[in-house]
């Protein structure tokens, strides 16, 4: 079943569904300059090579962005890659003020929580050893 942010007005109700919010969301993140993207998991792109044809493509498409739907609320959480150099909490509140203000002039929603998680970091090439692959929460070191 699909789940459906709902906006009341005066006329009636508008249902906004997961897909349209994480499409808008995607958008807004491409107008962020220290935004590499959003970032999918190598346990999830795992899932979806076994899972492949099973579901429905437009379901995988931004599976770094994770909207909670409740009946009072709608919930947030953004999985991000960032370039190195960025003050990490003014790009957070910078994402959040953007995410908030974008879905409420184009969609009418009211997002009550917007969680950014930081998962990774992109470096400029001289920063970039050859020697060694940083990966978050895992380091390898090839020989």
């Amino acid at each position: 079943m699909m789940e459906l942010a709902t906006i009341n007005t005066n006329n009636g109700n508008i249902n906004v569904s997961r897909m349209t919010i994480e499409t808008l969301i995607h958008f807004i993140l491409r107008d962020i300059k220290a935004v590499v993207g959003p970032r999918k998991t190598v346990l999830r792109d795992i899932t979806n090579q076994i899972t492949k044809g099973t579901q429905d493509n437009k379901e995988n498409t931004s599976q770094e962005i994770r909207i909670d739907i409740k009946p009072d609320s709608v919930i947030v959480n953004l999985f991000l890659v960032i370039n190195y150099g960025i003050r990490i909490p003014d790009l957070t509140w910078e994402i959040q003020a953007k995410v908030k203000e974008k879905l409420k002039e184009t969609a009418g929603l009211e997002i009550n929580i917007i969680n950014v998680h930081i998962q990774g970091i992109r470096y400029p090439h001289k920063y970039r050893n050859r020697d060694t692959l940083v990966i978050p929460e895992i380091f390898v070191k090839i020989f």
